[in-house]
């Protein structure tokens, strides 16, 4: 009786040893599958994913839409990705400078929008780099096709150079992007709760918060 009662006891020790040990293991495991596969990495693929299928549909839409087009419709596609370049930089100045904090007392009364508002500031970096850096950058490469198909109307026009044509286009196109949105930064920050909160509400249109 003696020696099964100290089995016993030496078995259920082991058992009772072995379960931190087998947690530890576990964790290792965890830690290992998270250490092959680290966060920023997926989330730099998401964004080659994304940044490729945004750069493909947008240059497909200008191409079309100026292919064979005067003039006048070049100039209206430069300004519509203008103001789609400087709106979403002052989207992602104005999320990343406001605080959750905000909207805790609005999301707590239950107003339309303001628990959206409050993922949009905990996820500031990833949201900034997806507008100012993801959209922004893409605007600003696809411009860079209207623009040629201006400077080849202004340049048939025979009254500038297509190279002096080129230059100016350019200039121009690039001192209204980055003043533009020099500019309006001051107002992303100053009113970053309106800009936020109007945006999260806007979101709700096409998805419920949950």
């Amino acid at each position: 009786m003696e020696n099964i009662e100290n089995l016993s006891e030496e078995d259920g020790a082991s058992a009772h040893d072995d379960s931190p040990s087998k947690n530890k293991k576990v964790n290792k495991k965890q830690k290992a599958k998270k250490k092959r596969f680290p966060e920023w990495l997926a989330w730099g693929l998401i964004v080659l994913a994304v940044s490729f299928a945004l750069t493909v549909l947008f240059s497909f839409l200008t191409e079309v839409s100026i292919k064979d087009s005067p003039a006048a419709v070049c100039v209206m596609v430069l300004l519509v990705l203008l103001i789609l370049n400087i709106s979403c930089d002052v989207l992602a100045n104005a999320i990343i400078s406001c605080k959750p904090e905000c909207f805790h007392a609005m999301a707590s009364n239950k107003i339309k929008g303001a628990k959206r508002a409050v993922t949009f500031c905990r996820n500031a970096s990833r949201l900034g780099s997806i507008f100012a850096d993801v959209i922004g950058d893409i605007c600003g490469i696809v411009s860079g096709a209207a623009g040629t198909a201006l400077v080849v109307h202004v340049a048939m026009g025979g009254r500038v150079g297509e190279l002096i044509a080129s230059i100016l286009i350019s200039a121009i196109i690039g001192a209204l992007t980055v003043g533009g949105k020099a500019i309006f930064k001051h107002f992303a920050i100053k009113f970053n709760k309106q800009i936020v909160f109007g945006f999260a509400r806007f979101t709700t249109f096409f998805k419920r918060e949950k």
